[in-house]
């Protein structure tokens, strides 16, 4: 049984030590944070008890076993915003790169497009530069999206898993976004996924669909949806984010395996011009969508935007 937590006063109890090891970006994008040691295990206050991904990562950065305890998504929010000192956004810039010389053109012109949208420089690396300089580089902070394309299976799936920063995969000329897609994982990464298209809807005037995903093929999300369960709490507040921004809205549900539910809604919804998701860790769902509507060539020639958790992914486990 997971027990829920009131944090009222949690920024005036928390463990320093713990929160050192928990940069408030981590905290934000798993909406997690530590609330005390004891015996080698680490309580961790979360809204989501049930996302072993998050878990391990947890675990990893705080090196002990974890027991989480229950919160709303609200209240850790606002835990999060009184626990960490405020800072000024970082200025950030786009990597641009692929080591395909015919891939060259399409790619830096996606690049500079979204630097336009979303008012950020944009560095174009050699194609010639190896793919190791080329997440080395990512990994400085000043950048926020690698906008990049590999036609090699390996290679891409490791940029996909060990990219230390989101990845835009172009897969066609680059073309405007009137309609996007975004997968709704039901957890914190889904408010980082807004955080990073929703300049793009605005500047692009585009109209979103959002879809929440079952999380097995055996799920109702009909009942899952019902009352006042923390998925619909989670799915209200995504919405009222896009509500405040005066965006366009549709919700979409499907039935079935996760991925298929982004494969079907892809082909017999839409049209959409760009795919939205979250990876939880190093990225095992996100891949096996990706490789799923590669394998499958489905919905071909459209960019896919991976945001990644803020952690390096030695870090991670999933």
């Amino acid at each position: 049984m997971t027990l829920h937590l009131d944090l009222g006063a949690y920024e005036n109890n928390a463990d320093r030590e713990l929160l050192n090891r928990i940069p408030q970006r981590v905290a934000a994008y798993y909406l997690a944070l530590p609330l005390a040691r004891e015996e080698g295990q680490v309580t961790v206050v979360t809204a989501y008890p049930e996302n072993e991904a998050a878990l391990k990562v947890l675990e990893r950065l705080l090196q002990a076993q974890i027991v989480p305890v229950s919160s709303s998504e609200t209240d850790l929010q606002a835990a999060i915003a009184r626990t960490y000192p405020a800072s000024a956004p970082l200025a950030q810039s786009i990597l641009v790169w692929t080591d395909e010389v015919d891939w060259c053109e399409a790619v830096i012109m996606t690049g500079r497009a979204l630097g336009r949208a979303l008012d950020q420089g944009v560095h174009i690396l050699d194609c010639k530069t190896p793919l190791a300089e080329v997440m080395a580089a990512a990994r400085r902070q000043e950048f926020s999206l690698l906008v990049t394309h590999m036609s090699d299976e390996a290679r891409l799936m490791r940029l996909v898993r060990q990219s230390p920063t989101s990845l835009l995969v172009v897969r066609g000329e680059y073309v405007a976004i009137d309609r996007l897609l975004v997968a709704l994982r039901g957890y914190g990464s889904d408010h980082e996924a807004l955080d990073r298209v929703l300049p793009l809807i605005v500047h692009e005037a585009a109209d979103a669909t959002v879809m929440p995903l079952a999380r097995s093929a055996s799920s109702r999300l009909n009942e899952m949806l019902a009352g006042d369960l923390p998925i619909r709490q989670h799915l209200r507040a995504f919405l009222h984010e896009l509500d405040q921004a005066d965006v366009d809205v549709a919700v979409r549900l499907r039935q079935g395996e996760p991925a298929t539910q982004v494969i079907t809604e892809l082909l017999q919804g839409g049209p959409y011009d760009l795919l939205v998701i979250a990876a939880e860790a190093d990225g095992d769902f996100v891949w096996h969508v990706l490789s799923r509507i590669e394998r499958e060539v489905a919905w071909p020639g459209h960019p896919i935007l991976i945001v990644k958790p803020p952690v390096n992914p030695a870090e991670t486990t999933d």
